[in-house]
């Protein structure tokens, strides 16, 4: 043995191949809870562990077919972050007039962006039955008062990394006055209707592990824990359905599924009923329990981390700035035709991690402008809004102003001789039409030209949550390493294994809470009929 070799296993603070094959700690199941302390054993057809949109849409689906359901959720409340839930078409597509979206060359890029390793049955099964899974649901909000409209999404050419299809649904009443944040909404109605067909909901109780037929290997149920410290045994009948969020405040587990991003993610409070939230939600318990049971993990490497990029100067509501972008060292380093994820992920791979836009007024005349969360077919916001909007931002800091470019550069505090020349080249390039340096398409080519001229950070970036989790077949049955189902157990929602691979890129709006709305139902119905 090397020298080296044996100074790296003398020193437990590095590590070596040896170590990195052995099992993290999470991964060995803790002793079973013995029956003396279990306090109650209830027994239901299916048991649904976590209550937002996929556990819900899970279990409201079974319910409806006359099988009694429990929801056991470790929240005191429904739980749901954001509001955006995409469709391929729907009742309201069709009286606003929208055709059904068409996946065909559509998924083949979002097939090729992510690697192929994604399971393509699953996207397909979510086209084919999202239509039906959201007339029921926009039935069910209708009926109860509120609004189901459609969410302005990027409008640009088919094949452009920043073009959205149009299908992104939000749910909207008297108090919400902006598209996209109303995922409360449709969790209290479907709760709603949920108790109202024999339905029952068991609040502040933690999933602990579950219970598994030792003979068959087959899960029957799950051991819970509820706030008082006591074990409830749940059995189920038919199936266990997992819904239990991501891993994302689970150190270990970030670690070893997404080791690029797991030091941003360091904000995790604890609380359940946390809603919108940044930097770590759950500790992925839903997960861990299905290891621990015998389940494999999917095969898709790393997990996609779910991120959103600076959105200032976009004109696009999922958009980032379409101009002129300069890293800490004065330079230009991409092609600007990219949506606010794929941005970030850009300027993360640049020095120091930052980048920075500059811009002229003319901007706000030379393309029309849509905000976030406003509806499809409302009026682009007015020049004169936007120019606002931006002075606003310069008294509070978030942009620097100035009569010439020079004075932006400086205040920005990028290499001014540098940054001047790029800008320069840039312009001319505009006035050309050519890039000849990244090849942005010649429409995109907004010149740099009339004063003031304003200039900020890109470098914001919000990490929301982590995609994927237990290997899982396209009919949601978790598996083993053999991709056998365990029998009886099955994923929803964001826990769902292979769904998503590389990033989650908010080319379709609302795909996540897409996912958790149409599987959960076609999951619902599949358990009610063929467990």
């Amino acid at each position: 043995m090397s020298s080296a070799g044996i100074e790296m296993n003398n020193h437990p603070e590095y590590i070596n191949a040896d170590i990195a094959s052995r099992k993290w700690s999470f991964e060995i199941p803790p002793e079973p809870i013995p029956d003396s302390k279990i306090s109650e054993t209830v027994e239901y057809d299916v048991v649904v562990l976590g209550e937002g949109m996929a556990g819900l849409c899970t279990a409201l689906s079974a319910q409806e077919e006359g099988v009694p359901t429990v929801i056991v959720t470790a929240s005191s409340r429904p739980v749901g972050r954001g509001g955006s839930v995409f469709a391929a078409y729907s009742k309201v597509m069709e009286r606003q007039g929208y055709p059904r979206f068409d996946p065909t060359e559509f998924f083949l890029e979002e097939f090729a962006a992510s690697s192929y390793m994604v399971d393509q049955r699953k996207w397909y099964a979510f086209y084919k039955n999202s239509e039906q899974a959201m007339n029921w649901l926009i039935d069910m909000v209708e009926a109860d008062g509120a609004k189901v409209v459609l969410e302005n999404a990027n409008e640009d050419d088919p094949h452009s990394p920043t073009y959205q299809p149009v299908g992104t649904h939000s749910f909207m009443d008297d108090k919400t006055a902006v598209a996209g944040v109303g995922i409360h909404i449709a969790l209290r109605i479907l709760e709603k209707n949920f108790l109202a067909r024999g339905g029952k909901v068991v609040y502040k109780t933690r999933g602990r592990q579950l219970v598994k037929d030792q003979e068959t290997g087959r899960i029957r149920g799950v051991i819970a824990e509820d706030e008082n410290g006591r074990y409830i045994k749940f059995l189920a009948r038919k199936a266990v359905v997992l819904a239990t969020g991501d891993f994302s405040a689970n150190r270990e587990m970030m670690a070893k599924y997404c080791p690029a991003f797991a030091k941003y993610f360091t904000g995790a409070t604890g609380d359940y009923d946390v809603g919108f939230h940044e930097k770590g939600l759950f500790r992925g318990e839903g997960h861990l329990m299905a290891l621990w049971a015998g389940a494999a993990w999917q095969k898709t490497f790393p997990n996609a981390p779910l991120i959103q990029g600076s959105r200032l100067g976009s004109h696009m509501p999922y958009g980032a700035h379409r101009g002129l972008r300069l890293n800490i060292n004065g330079e230009r380093f991409m092609n600007e035709d990219a949506n606010a994820a794929y941005s970030a992920y850009a300027i993360l791979h640049q020095p120091g991690s930052e980048a920075f836009a500059i811009w002229g007024t003319n901007y706000a005349y030379d393309v029309p402008w849509y905000a976030h969360g406003s509806t499809r077919g409302s009026a682009p916001t007015p020049p004169e809004k936007i120019i606002e909007k931006w002075e606003s931002e310069v008294e509070k800091g978030k942009l620097v102003k100035g009569e010439t470019i020079e004075e932006v550069v400086r205040k920005l505090g990028l290499p001014v001789e540098k940054a001047l020349a790029e800008i320069e080249r840039y312009n001319a390039m505009c006035r050309a039409g050519v890039d000849t340096d990244f090849y942005k398409k010649p429409k995109y080519l907004q010149e740099i030209r009339q004063a003031p001229f304003y200039g900020g950070s890109l470098s914001e970036r919000r990490f929301f949550s982590v995609l994927g989790g237990p290997r899982t077949n396209h009919l949601m049955q978790i598996c083993d390493e053999n991709d056998k189902p365990l029998g009886g157990l099955y994923a929803a929602g964001t826990l769902i294994g292979d769904m998503f691979a590389n990033c989650y890129n908010f080319r379709i709006p609302g795909h996540n809470y897409g996912i958790c709305l149409t599987l959960g139902y076609v999951t619902g119905k599949y358990i009610a009929h063929n467990e």
